[in-house]
């Protein structure tokens, strides 16, 4: 794990800005330390020797004032950085998620909801009290070391090679622990996915009675079990560090004390090198103390990225238009790394304008994969989709997606009314057309006045369909969409309204490729595709 993820430094504007600040407070704070030191020393020395200090005194107090001043100013701007990087990258992941141009499959909502609450709130340790630590580790103990050089090569010697063994013992440390926090954080994101789980599944587990009270209690204590033995690590690891800096410190101390008593060395020069020792080691050991608050900021960076770094389409060119052309499959094959064999596989095949094609087979076949190829929310591992004479890739997505209205296996709903729901393709809708579309899928007895949650739990799932394809059916009517792509459209409807939903597809003007397994979809459809594990059969 990377204390500072180079990807955080290019893709937040926040943490250059801060770098560049903490850069500039730390050599300050530098220049403060050693001031401090000689400043004291001096002071020392002239009551030795009966001399006036108030000159001194009054320049240490104000060392002391300054570096509480640039300590302050730190802390504010390392906060404020914190939530202006929380602020960019939860604005940068929901843009990405929204993002028409996005590609590959859509990460869990549990994951997304993890990452976006607790896992960036992290941030408020990562980059509001690691980062900062960070930087003046960094600065400071070089420069506090050359200046112990300079008055003292033999100390300053002895700081150079014991300084290192701290920074050793910290890796170390942080190579122990590693699997430790890595367990934590895999715990809470496992927390998060069984109560996202819990909460979808909700009313189906009252229904048969499954109470999970007690699921969720040992989820919990496991993580509370994980979050204990972190912090148990964390104090041990202190420890550690701390011993070493003192004994380092100690190792100092004697050869300044030895000489000083053998007159080899000036008590003046004796007290610089023992007031600039521990601040040689004291900016390490506390970025050892908060190494713990950046492993969970690190983590949440680094699934962040992950969900982040993705393919992109890159398509610019205008889309022909579907109401004329063929769309054509040349030897298509879709991959996913997690897949050992092809997720699909499609040899050949021609698809012309108002053609009403069923796609069948049985699960893993690639059916729902091949609806994500045409809607371009997946690209082809080897070959290709032509629309005319133009590749889909090269397409300009949101241009492609304005001629296509989609119904998926799972519509999706918003809160509002029926109606509010239909015209979500086209705000520009009349009730009148509203009312024409419900009425044609079968769906007369929906009022669209009625009031829906985004949950869908308040409606059936055969009327959640029915809205979804009145909403495809309005797009093509208003819209002007040419080509239909729907995933089993009727499952859940009984034979009239399929007779229903089927008869409005018939009648429309457009291409209609539509993922079924009920025969009567299959016998409707001009020619059925039969998808198998590897090969593809034209009926």
């Amino acid at each position: 794990m990377k204390p500072l993820d180079p990807r955080l430094i290019r893709r937040s504007r926040a943490v250059r800005r801060y770098l560049v600040v903490g850069v500039a407070i730390g050599l300050v704070t530098t220049v403060a330390i050693v001031a401090q030191a000689v400043l004291i020393a001096v002071s020392v020395g002239r009551l030795f020797h009966s001399q006036s200090v108030v000159g001194p005194i009054l320049a240490v107090v104000a060392c002391f004032g300054l570096r509480a001043a640039l300590r302050w100013a730190h802390e504010v701007v390392a906060s404020r950085s914190a939530v202006a990087v929380k602020s960019e990258l939860r604005g940068e992941i929901v843009n990405d998620l929204l993002d028409p141009r996005r590609q590959g499959p859509a990460p869990s909502s549990s994951r997304v909801i993890t990452l976006l609450g607790p896992g960036l709130d992290s941030f408020d340790g990562y980059v509001g009290r690691f980062l900062p630590q960070f930087v003046l580790a960094s600065i400071v103990p070089v420069l506090v070391i050359g200046a112990v050089l300079v008055v003292d090569p033999l100390s300053g010697l002895i700081v150079g090679i014991t300084l290192p063994l701290s920074i050793v013992f910290m890796v170390l440390i942080g190579l122990v622990t590693r699997d430790t926090l890595d367990k934590r954080w895999q715990s809470l994101e496992r927390l998060g996915r069984h109560f996202a789980d819990v909460l979808d599944g909700l009313v189906v587990l009252k229904i048969f009675g499954r109470r999970q009270e007690r699921g969720l209690r040992e989820v919990g204590d496991r993580h509370r079990r994980e979050t204990v033995r972190a912090l148990r690590v964390a104090f041990l690891s202190s420890l550690v560090l701390e011993l070493v800096a003192t004994l380092s410190v100690a190792l100092v101390a004697v050869s300044v004390g030895l000489r000083v008593v053998d007159d080899d060395m000036t008590l003046q020069r004796a007290l610089i090198v023992l007031l600039l020792a521990p601040e040689a080691y004291l900016p390490v050991r506390q970025l050892g103390m908060m190494f713990h608050d950046s492993t969970a900021g690190a983590e949440a960076v680094g699934d962040a990225f992950e969900l982040l770094d993705h393919d992109r389409h890159a398509g610019w060119a205008s889309s022909p238009d579907i109401a004329r052309v063929d769309l054509i499959i040349e030897s298509l094959v879709v991959e996913h790394d997690d897949r050992s064999a092809p997720a699909l596989r499609l040899d050949a095949e021609t698809i012309r304008p108002g053609e009403f094609v069923a796609v069948t087979g049985p699960s893993g076949s690639g059916k729902s994969t091949l609806l994500d190829v045409l809607l371009g929310f997946v690209a082809p591992t080897r070959g290709r989709v032509t629309v005319g004479t133009v590749d889909l890739c090269a397409i300009d997505p949101e241009l492609w997606r304005r001629q296509i209205a989609w119904v998926p296996q799972f519509p999706g709903l918003i809160e509002g009314t029926v109606a509010d729901n239909v015209r979500m393709a086209n705000n520009d809708a009349t009730p009148a057309q509203v009312s024409a579309a419900l009425r044609e899928v079968g769906a007369a007895d929906l009022d669209p006045r009625r009031w829906l949650s985004e949950s869908a739990d308040d409606i059936s799932a055969g009327e959640r369909r029915r809205i979804a394809i009145a909403r495809a059916l309005l797009r093509v009517r208003t819209e002007g969409a040419a080509l239909m792509l729907l995933d089993e459209p009727t499952a859940g409807l009984d034979a009239t309204r399929e007779g229903d939903v089927l008869n409005a597809l018939r009648a429309l003007p457009v291409t209609v490729i539509v993922v079924a397994h009920r025969p009567e979809i299959i016998a409707a459809a001009d020619r059925v595709l039969r998808l198998t594990a590897s090969t593809v059969v034209a009926a």
